[in-house]
């Protein structure tokens, strides 16, 4: 490989005016620099990392250390939002993946950490708590998409809460009056607080939740969904059923979409659905489109780059707002369309 005093010679320059080049010190003159760089091309040099980092020069790098996230489609565009951040202000992405084992982490972070990265963000595939137990030092640090108990560290998560509240108040502002809500696992962040969500807007639309609606629509069995087949038809069953279904992301709803055709209602003429996630691969596929909550993946991103790359680290949470998202699965309920005919 050629070495700066390779690029010295060939451009007929000190290996200090070279080095001030590559420190991109003002002092070169524009003719000068060109001649170097035209060296450096034409001997296709690339300066040494390690020697920079000597120098104390910033390396440029930016870590992120994932769990599961570059394998899960949805919130993969949290990595998309950090890489935007990255490139507007001239900074190289390297992630790390972890697979869920905290040993691999620690071995990340040390890896990281030596190749002196200017600041490390953690990102989870999906709104929960961690324990970070790696040797941070001073390295910036921000928790993307999760959160510690106590926090020492920037994080930015999704408004989860005002996210269920959006999909209860699309529904209620429809007409909708008999709503059930399939939940997300039992015990995840993003199900507590959607729930409360739910549950505080349809207090203030004078709604009184009904207990056996609140159902989960997925559980930690191996084929999540394994039980939506008889929790639909327990809903839809009799006479008194819901005019519309909350589900906890848009792989749900889809499925009970399906579910609701085959025992032949309508979506929405007969029930209304909605989603959450904004997956657009489901949400944009469908016929008709699906009415969703937008989790802002890719905000969370940029925000949590914005967070390490600028300067000063207060811990504190920053909650990114989850939008409505009205497509066609959701219309006013039967009986109040029939009442404006």
């Amino acid at each position: 490989m050629s070495t700066i005093h390779d690029v010295a010679e060939k451009a007929g320059v000190s290996i200090k005016t070279v080095s001030r080049v590559l420190n991109d010190a003002s002092s070169v003159s524009a003719k000068t620099r060109t001649r170097i760089e035209e060296a450096m091309h034409a001997l296709d040099f690339a300066p040494s990392a390690a020697a920079r980092m000597l120098r104390g020069v910033p390396t440029g790098l930016v870590a992120v250390i994932a769990e599961k996230l570059t394998t899960t489609p949805d919130s993969s565009e949290i990595i998309k939002g950090i890489q935007s951040v990255c490139e507007e202000l001239g900074k190289m992405l390297i992630i790390g993946e972890t697979g869920g084992r905290a040993d691999v982490a620690s071995r990340l972070v040390a890896d990281m950490r030596a190749r002196r990265v200017e600041a490390i963000i953690f990102a989870t595939p999906f709104h929960r708590e961690i324990a970070l137990n790696e040797m941070l030092g001073q390295t910036p640090t921000v928790l993307a998409n999760c959160f510690e108990a106590t926090p020492r560290y920037p994080q930015v998560v999704p408004d989860d809460e005002a996210g269920g509240h959006a999909a209860a108040a699309a529904v209620l502002q429809a007409g909708h009056r008999k709503i059930a809500f399939l939940q997300l696992i039992e015990g995840m962040v993003a199900t507590r607080l959607r729930l409360q969500g739910f549950r505080r807007a349809l207090q203030e639309h004078g709604v009184a939740p009904r207990a056996d609606w609140l159902l989960h629509g997925a559980t930690e069995a191996e084929d999540e969904f394994a039980q939506l087949e008889s929790t639909i038809d327990g809903l839809v069953a009799g006479t008194d059923r819901p005019s519309a279904i909350l589900c906890g992301n848009d792989k749900m709803a889809m499925r009970v979409i399906f579910i609701l055709q085959r025992r032949g209602l309508r979506v929405p003429e007969d029930v209304s659905v909605v989603g959450f996630d904004d997956f657009r691969l489901i949400s944009e596929a469908l016929d008709p489109g699906l009415t969703t909550v937008a989790l802002p993946y890719r905000e969370i991103g940029e925000l949590a780059a914005r967070q390490a790359l600028g300067g000063e680290q207060d811990a504190g949470m920053v909650r990114v707002a989850c939008r409505p998202v009205l497509r066609g699965t959701l219309s006013a309920p039967a009986k109040a369309k029939g009442a404006r005919r």
